[in-house]
């Protein structure tokens, strides 16, 4: 995958994250992700595995303060 970093204002719940680093595609990721139901990845993977060193969402906002616990959940449904 190829592109550049962009940023924009996030909001997740009801926590409003300002200037938060994006990579913005250029080229594809491969036709495994044509059909997915999804239109993108947010970020939750861990900072040292970004290739640009782009900082995470969630540790983007631990490191402002934004959530009170370093503590998130995912809840999947059918």
């Amino acid at each position: 995958m190829t592109g550049i970093l962009g940023y924009d204002t996030v909001q997740v719940g009801g926590i409003v994250d300002t200037n938060q680093i994006f990579a913005l595609r250029e080229t594809k990721l491969g036709s495994f992700l044509y059909y997915s139901p999804f239109d993108g990845i947010l970020g939750l993977a861990f900072p040292g595995s970004s290739s640009s060193g782009a900082t995470p969402i969630f540790d983007n906002m631990m490191n402002e303060g934004l959530v009170s616990q370093y503590l998130f959940s995912v809840y999947l449904s059918s």
